[in-house]
């Protein structure tokens, strides 16, 4: 099974240079936490407001850090036999889910922010991870990998680690992190591992039939450049970063970030040359693509017509890619850096380039109807901090799961009709009506 936290596989890329770019710094750069004790954090998840998770290795574990720079370790695990296969993952029910993954089988694991709280469930022969994101209905999803079979499944995974798989790839694709679309199907890119075969973006629906949308011109392991080989903007489109094939050839693959449209329309969006791999991509509240690169050790900004822009160029004192990139509730851009720090270890960095703190984005709601008092599980994006009203009637007590979920009573004197979302980064209104019995 492969590494999805790219711990030592990957790191030797940092060495390569690129000739002639020295970028302005824009904005400040900030490192919060340099690795010590624990090293090569890994990717980031924001479990509530300014405190951020992510796994370390070696040895195998899970740390919180805030934003001034406080660390704390939550859960450590045996080495071997192992192995963190999966970026964490928020719930419904206010954990944070993993994946684990022990020779032969696998298992998940979920950790709260109280030291030593982690929980395993029981073993399967699926391997699940990575897991990606969560879902309107309180489950978690991503890939799973069978160790009987030796091939990766889509799958959606259980707040009690149960494992069920809906769409099985061939044995020889290598799919990249799958994303749920707000249509209730999943979309992501698979590379076969055949001679002369290259890439291809798929839709699965939540029954396992599989699209085809399109061919993409590019081969190479889905998830070789780290996190966000996919992303679902805000615009419609999606972006993703096209593999840099191995050696410095001009007529080698290109390390790049393309756009595809959800018709399978292929563009290279930005050419990054034949020595640079993209490793990390977000869409910022600015409508802006985020991302870091290896060889350069650059974060930079891209806008959706290809405009480049390096944002700040890493020393290694201050970080070392292979990174990962997330945006914070409050706005800033934070990142785990896997190497380099004060330590060689590896940092934990902020960069506040100004950007607005991301609006919320509020789509389904469960249940539809009830009385007064009713508990209503709303999900979306961006909705720590919320403010929550029913047909224009206040709810008092409104209360966050993570960024994705926040739960709230039916407030006396509501009436039928959409709920309202309000937080510090804007007011959204759900298409749908909440009736009230």
């Amino acid at each position: 099974m492969i590494n999805y936290n790219l711990k030592s596989s990957v790191l030797a890329a940092c060495a390569l240079a690129i000739a002639g770019l020295s970028p302005a710094a824009a904005g400040t750069y900030t490192v919060i936490y340099n690795m010590s004790q624990y090293s090569s954090p890994a990717t980031l998840v924001e479990g509530s407001p300014g405190v951020f998770y992510t796994s370390v290795d070696p040895p195998p574990g899970i740390v919180s850090v805030t934003k001034q720079g406080v660390l704390k370790a939550l859960a450590m695990f045996q080495d071997p036999p192992d192995v963190i296969e999966s970026g964490l993952v928020t719930a419904a029910n206010g954990l944070l889910y993993s994946a684990l993954s022990q020779f032969s089988t696998g298992e998940v694991f979920s950790v709260s922010s109280t030291a030593g709280s982690e929980h395993t469930y029981a073993q399967q022969s699926l391997g699940p991870g990575p897991l990606t994101g969560n879902l309107p209905d309180g489950h978690l999803f991503g890939l799973a990998w069978s160790y009987p079979t030796s091939s990766y499944s889509l799958a959606r995974v259980s707040l009690n680690g149960t494992v069920t798989p809906f769409y099985q790839f061939p044995s020889t694709d290598r799919p990249g992190p799958p994303l749920y679309h707000a249509d209730g199907k999943y979309y992501g890119t698979s590379t076969p591992l055949v001679n002369g075969q290259t890439a291809y973006f798929y839709r699965v629906s939540p029954s396992g039939a599989l699209t085809k949308i399109a061919t993409l011109p590019f081969s190479g392991d889905a998830l070789a450049g780290g996190t966000g080989m996919l992303v679902q903007a805000t615009d419609g489109n999606f972006y993703g970063i096209q593999p840099q094939s191995p050696g410095c050839a001009p007529a080698n693959q290109h390390g790049a970030v393309y756009k595809l449209t959800p018709s399978g329309q292929f563009t290279i969006l930005h050419d990054f040359g034949p020595c640079e791999t993209v490793n990390s991509l977000i869409e910022g509240s600015d409508g802006r693509l985020w991302g870091t690169t290896l060889a350069s050790n650059v974060v930079f900004s891209l806008t959706r017509s290809g405009t480049y822009k390096a944002e700040f160029q890493m020393t290694g004192f201050n970080g070392q890619c292979p990174c990962f990139l997330l945006q914070g509730s409050d706005g800033i851009i934070y990142g785990a850096a896997m190497a380099g720090g004060s330590t060689g270890n590896g940092a934990i960095f902020a960069l506040d380039a100004g950007l607005p703190i991301p609006k919320p984005q509020a789509g389904v709601f469960s249940p539809s109807s009830g009385a007064v008092g009713t508990r209503v599980r709303i999900w979306g994006n961006s909705l720590f901090g919320a403010s929550v009203e029913f047909n224009g009637v206040p709810a008092p007590g409104a209360a966050n799961s993570g960024p994705n979920y926040v739960w709230v009573d039916v407030p006396a004197g509501a009436t039928t009709g959409p709920i309202t979302v309000t937080t510090p980064g804007g007011t959204v209104t759900t298409r749908g009506s909440f009736t009230v019995n």
